[in-house]
């Protein structure tokens, strides 16, 4: 006897691997509302995504405030992370549905909608590094020591290793 009960996979479901964050997004509600459904359906996959992102990329940024020191300045750490968060809404906002699945109409006319999403991880370091370029100013980037490309491989090797840290 299965303790836990019967268990399924839900449709559309999208699994993080080494390259992509993933989500499926789920809402329930009447059929007469399809689109709603699935506007729903994918905020819900959005907002999974995010959570998943700025929680990796605010990791980030406090191991790169640590080894640079409080004392070279607060303001730049909430530039670099405000420059980041900025990105990262834009990007996971324009995410466009990789698969949409409706469940069967029940008995009191609703039904649910699933939607799954994947954002690159490699891209998506790529624009946050970009913005974080953009956003601080040539003596800001002395005083921290800024360097693009380094930033970008760091925030590349912290994305792929979420997937690692969060198997279970």
């Amino acid at each position: 006897m299965n303790r836990f009960g019967d268990s399924y996979e839900a449709p559309c479901q999208m699994y993080d691997d080494d390259d992509y964050f993933a989500a499926t997004g789920i809402y329930k509600g009447s059929m007469e509302q399809k689109g709603e459904l699935q506007k729903f359906a994918l905020v819900n996959a959005q907002t999974i995504c995010r959570m998943k992102v700025k929680h990796t990329y605010r990791g980030m940024v406090s191991d790169f405030a640590q080894s640079h020191g409080n004392n070279r300045g607060n303001d730049i750490e909430t530039k670099i992370s405000q420059a980041g968060d900025q990105i990262i809404d834009a990007v996971i906002n324009d995410t466009q549905a990789k698969c949409v699945k409706y469940s069967g109409v029940g008995a009191d006319g609703r039904m649910e909608a699933y939607v799954g999403i994947k954002i690159n991880k490699r891209e998506l370091a790529g624009k946050v590094a970009d913005a974080v370029k953009d956003a601080l100013t040539d003596e800001e980037k002395t005083k921290i020591d800024f360097h693009e490309d380094e930033y970008r491989k760091q925030m590349e090797e912290r994305f792929e290793k979420y997937r690692e840290e969060h198997k279970n």
